[in-house]
């Protein structure tokens, strides 16, 4: 079998960590939130129904990854996607269960 075509292992390497910090039920949650746009710690914690302190954990561990940024407004801290690309994840998640 020929290999052509094939993603290359460095490529491979490069975004497996970025897979496995998305590998998590709430984190694809705070992405599908923040698919419309940057919103406050509050408000994703909100949408998620997910107490404050959960939902700034797992977004602390997406800014680790550089998956989101943050922007502090005086006691508030705004959160937004950064890598543009995770966003795609999302739609294939759509597409397996039918819904794109």
């Amino acid at each position: 079998m020929k290999n052509s075509g094939l993603i290359d292992m460095d490529t491979l390497e490069e975004v497996a960590p970025t897979l496995r910090t998305l590998a998590h039920p709430l984190r694809l949650r705070i992405l599908d939130v923040l698919r419309s746009g940057e919103c406050s710690v509050g408000e994703i914690a909100e949408a998620l129904d997910k107490p404050q302190a959960l939902t700034s954990h797992h977004l602390a561990i997406m800014r680790n990854s550089g998956i989101v940024a943050a922007r502090r407004e005086g006691p508030n801290v705004f959160y937004s996607v950064k890598k543009k690309a995770s966003l795609s994840l999302l739609e294939c998640i759509r597409k397996v269960k039918g819904e794109a």
